[in-house]
């Protein structure tokens, strides 16, 4: 057998708190590697910290005795210790968590608020989730000098978890609604949509809502503004609503509706006066007899009037939205301005009695009247970038279309620029509005298919 000499290996690991070395035992009458050397290498490498000796002397005597390679932990550092995310407990399951605002299965494009899960509706101030705080981790040294701090990888806080609606208390262990309303994660983060829930059918009365709201019994002879959208079950009578968004219902009757969304029609509408920025949309079998329609974007709709020739009025293509929106904003800006200069008026002595006697019973009324003067400016300007989108965006004309499965005879049509009375019973039909002229055009939807 050839002599060969014994060798070995060292090298520190990638953040420098470990150095290993592998020790080759000879062969034959070669020379044995020997304590001394190894430490003398491991000196070059700067390690210096925790050099464990007796471990390299057994390492090379073992070795030896196996008559194989050997690898010895050589010198240890202080390995880092990772930090631990936050671990947040749902106070519902998360596959239920999971489930978004569902589609309605008949009507493109709408939300069916009337099948939310009743596990899911939570009240302001209720507990969503329990959150065991995150670990920061333990700092680490390495085994080489001068011996620097090793970092560790720190535990992911909650932030991200936290959505729209949702608070952490000051320990920032529970998480906690802060509207009524509709609890899921909204890409994994805990978020409630806000509702104004009505169990009992609404009589009369003026409701302005800032939220969501969804009527499960329908109204009547009642005057309701939402600021979000609105869903209701049962029918309207005599009502009047002003919606910022969406609005979708069962069925109305004598009502008037203005939104700049959608509004989506279950069973029908009657003698009822329409006015969306969007889309009036109808199941198949929902009948619209009498009053008007004025849909910006267009109408798909079941039935158009009825047999006995009511007069009934569609319109798509002509904004009639934007125009009114622009008056509402004018009124709207000058009730904030006037609030806000009564304010102001308030807050000027207050701030002078604070500058001259140092009075503290003023600090709370001051600090109540800024914020208000606060909210007041920031009204004013949402309205003002409002106002400016509306004389921006606004559009006068666009081609849209009126789709039906049935349309009586007398039935009104308008698109755009074009008209037409219905002379007699159509099925299955798509009014166009003329390139030249000003009669709409019919097309066949079977045929065009």
């Amino acid at each position: 057998m050839e002599d060969i000499d014994g060798r070995f290996d060292a090298h520190l690991n990638s953040n420098h708190t470990q150095a290993v070395v592998t020790i080759y035992p000879p062969h034959g009458d070669g020379k044995e590697v020997t304590l001394g050397e190894i430490v003398d290498r491991l000196r070059q490498m700067r390690v210096g910290h925790n050099l464990r000796v007796d471990a390299i002397r057994d390492g090379i005597q073992h070795a030896r005795a196996v008559a194989m390679p050997m690898e010895v932990l050589a010198a240890q550092g202080v390995m880092p210790v990772d930090g631990q995310d936050a671990v947040i407990r749902h106070s519902l399951p998360k596959n239920l968590l999971r489930r978004y605002p569902p589609k309605h299965p008949r009507l493109s494009g709408a939300t069916d608020w009337f099948s939310l899960d009743p596990a899911q509706i939570v009240k302001k101030g209720q507990e969503l989730a329990s959150i065991t705080p995150l670990k920061l981790g333990v700092l680490g040294k390495t085994c080489t000098l001068p011996t620097h701090d090793v970092p560790y990888m720190p535990g992911k806080p909650p932030d991200g978890a936290i959505g729209d609606n949702v608070v952490l208390d000051p320990h920032g262990v529970r998480a906690y609604a802060t509207e009524d309303g509709y609890f899921y994660l909204k890409e994994e983060r805990l978020t409630v949509i806000p509702l104004h829930l009505f169990p009992n059918e609404i009589k009369g009365g003026e409701y302005a809502l800032g939220k969501g709201a969804i009527l499960y019994q329908g109204a009547s002879d009642a005057q309701i503004i939402v600021e979000e959208f609105l869903a209701v079950r049962g029918n309207l009578k005599n009502c009047t609503l002003r919606v910022s968004g969406d609005v979708l219902i069962e069925s109305a009757e004598n009502c008037k509706i203005i939104t700049p969304g959608d509004v989506f029609v279950e069973v029908g509408l009657e003698n009822c006066d329409v006015m969306t920025r969007q889309k009036v949309v109808c199941c198949k079998e929902a009948q619209v007899v009498g009053g008007t329609l004025r849909a910006f974007g267009g109408v798909a709709a079941g039935r158009l009037g009825d047999p006995k020739g009511t007069e009934t009025f569609v319109e798509v293509g002509n904004d009639y939205y934007t125009p009114l929106r622009a008056i509402e904003i004018e009124r709207e800006l000058a009730t904030h301005q006037h609030n806000l200069h009564r304010i102001q008026a308030t807050l000027k002595p207050l701030e002078n009695t604070m500058l001259q006697d140092g009075l503290q019973q003023y600090r709370q009324m001051r600090e109540q009247c800024q914020t208000l003067q606060h909210l007041e400016l920031e009204r004013i300007r949402l309205l003002k970038t409002e106002q400016h989108r509306c004389a921006l965006f606004a559009k006068n004309h666009i081609n849209a279309t009126i789709e039906a499965n049935e349309v009586f005879s007398g039935v009104k049509i308008r698109n755009g620029r074009s008209k037409l009375t219905v002379p007699a019973l159509l099925q299955e039909v798509r009014f166009v509005e003329a390139m030249h002229g000003t009669v709409v055009h019919a097309v066949s939807l079977t045929k065009a298919s």
